[in-house]
């Protein structure tokens, strides 16, 4: 089968943003000369471990999306990178995090997303498809979606880290939080409370769980789909907050679906639409709302059904309109107003097993 041409291009591209990090590379480069750089920097990297995991955390923090620069799914993730990388090169060759190891190997989850990035067009079906579970259980569906569509890849130009003092230690976890996490901390998480505050990364990262077990919990992993007024639909993860603050910018319709199936279980949804009332209950995957009629969604309410719904509890809050957060409702409650002419601007939906 003759080569794709464009497919080539985008490769090669990708290749040359790469390359132009390794230093010493111009466009009379040869091959041969290409050849031996990178084997000396792989006898280097083999040598001294705490070089070679900063590379990879550099890699990870210079990623961007090729449509909505600055990629904000990622963020959250990138600032937990940051504190890690500080640890990393704060600490000893003799004693670095546990972690490092993992990173080398691939095993952790940030090598695995650049591996993604780096491999995508060369991995079998199955091989993508077991890459791509991980994927969604550590990082989300918008990030995973991202890479799989071939849509993130590494600047060429890769932020520095803010310089921290080697005294500095990350902010501790206190009860309520999923913190995105390195090494035997993973141990301490604690269980997570029933509403994630906003600045909460959402995945645990470690050593020993490497952060693709369980999402925090038990959480269900869930695929959450919001049409934000002006911006388009817009895919989240389960806890994810999904919609703006201070843009006034409405969230105009809503779907929801597990990531994968879950026996004896399903879930459902309704909403309150302005000049319209309240909609039938949807079932999942059905798209519910509007797009592009300015019409807002000012309220909604979740449900489990099936022979399992008992044994599971669907949360959700939203963000209203002159109101703020809302408190956490559950199983069908009903969130936000009616009759009110105030918009839902963001929302988050999980589904957790009951104690």
């Amino acid at each position: 089968m003759k080569p794709d041409p464009k497919a080539l291009l985008d490769r090669l591209t990708a290749l040359e943003s790469e390359l132009a990090q390794l230093g010493n590379v111009t466009d009379s480069t040869t091959l041969g000369a290409l050849k031996t750089l990178l084997q000396q920097q792989q006898a280097t990297a083999a040598r001294d471990p705490k070089t070679s995991a900063i590379a990879l955390l550099d890699r990870f923090l210079a990623l961007d999306h090729q449509d909505q620069p600055g990629f904000p799914p990622l963020a959250q993730y990138k600032q937990q990178v940051r504190q890690f990388r500080t640890q990393v090169e704060n600490a000893s060759e003799t004693d670095l995090p546990a972690d490092v190891n993992q990173l080398l190997t691939g095993k952790h989850p940030v090598s695995q997303l650049l591996k993604a990035i780096d491999e995508g067009d060369n991995l079998t079906d199955a091989q993508w498809s077991s890459l791509q579970s991980v994927l969604v259980k550590v990082f989300g569906q918008a990030v995973s979606i991202a890479a799989s569509r071939g849509k993130l890849y590494v600047a060429t130009r890769q932020p520095q880290p803010a310089a921290t003092p080697a005294a500095a230690t990350p902010k501790p976890a206190s009860p309520n939080e999923d913190l995105l996490m390195w090494g035997d901390a993973t141990e301490k998480a604690a269980q997570p409370s029933a509403e994630p505050s906003d600045d909460e990364p959402l995945i645990v990262f470690g050593a020993k769980s490497l952060g693709i077990e369980n999402q925090p919990g038990g959480t269900v992993p869930l695929n959450v789909l919001v049409h934000i007024q002006g911006l388009g639909d817009r895919q989240f993860g389960a806890r994810e907050f999904a919609g703006t603050r201070g843009q006034s910018k409405a969230i105009e319709g809503l779907q929801l679906s597990f990531a994968s199936p879950v026996a004896g279980l399903n879930i459902e949804y309704m909403a309150h639409l302005a000049g319209v009332g309240d909609t039938p209950w949807m079932s999942a995957g059905q798209y519910l709302g509007t797009r592009n009629e300015n019409r807002q969604l000012e309220g909604f309410a979740v449900r489990l059904v099936g022979a399992e719904a008992s044994k599971y509890s669907v949360c959700y809050s939203a963000h209203v309109q002159n109101m703020g957060d809302t408190p956490v409702y559950a199983d069908g409650q009903f969130c936000g107003s009616r009759g009110k002419s105030l918009r839902v601007e963001g929302l988050r939906v999980w589904v957790q097993p009951k104690a």
